[in-house]
């Protein structure tokens, strides 16, 4: 599936300020998903970086492929999520070619909350904690990467509630504007 072990990794942006959301968001992933899945929480606090935005996981997000020591595919998301369908879907998008992909159809910002790693692409091995840390690439645009190296997801696993016209019936819920509890 998404890993070397046939768990798909899932890491979730975790912010102290707004734990309800993490909890939120893991039980839908649990309450839909088709086949294991292993969720760890990005806590800035555990990780080697300090680096924060706005969040606490503006920045370790990048580091998921460094956790998964380069190794199968991983997912991240933003904490202010709902799926309303099963994750496992995704491993439709697996594709070797591409290091990242993402809902290209979103401002770059908003592209990186929902980002499917294929953590062994070359291209991935550039994010250590060092790199992660003092950078001043835009990370949110995927700077690192050619085109070429960034996949495209259905537009579904990126609805930002609020702002687009969603389809709640399917795919992932962003409430970009508050928390979904």
């Amino acid at each position: 599936m998404a890993s070397t072990d046939n768990v798909f990794r899932i890491f979730i942006g975790y912010d102290e300020r707004q734990a309800v959301s993490y909890t939120t968001l893991q039980h839908s992933i649990l309450e839909t998903a088709s086949g294991p899945v292993s969720i760890t929480p990005l806590i800035l606090s555990t990780l080697p970086i300090t680096r924060r935005g706005l969040t606490p996981f503006t920045f370790s997000r990048f580091l998921v492929p460094w956790l998964c020591g380069y190794q199968g595919h991983a997912l991240f998301l933003d904490a202010d999520m709902f799926l309303v369908s099963d994750v496992c879907e995704l491993v439709e998008y697996f594709d070797e070619r591409h290091a990242i992909s993402v809902v290209r159809s979103i401002a770059q910002f908003e592209q990186s909350s929902v980002m499917l790693f294929n953590n062994a692409h070359p291209k991935n091995r550039v994010l250590t904690p060092n790199f992660v840390q003092t950078s001043e690439g835009n990370f949110h645009g995927l700077f690192w990467l050619g085109e070429e190296e960034i996949g495209a997801v259905d537009a579904k696993w990126n609805q930002l509630v609020g702002y687009q016209k969603c389809r709640g019936s399917s795919g992932n819920l962003h409430f970009t504007m508050g928390v979904p509890a």
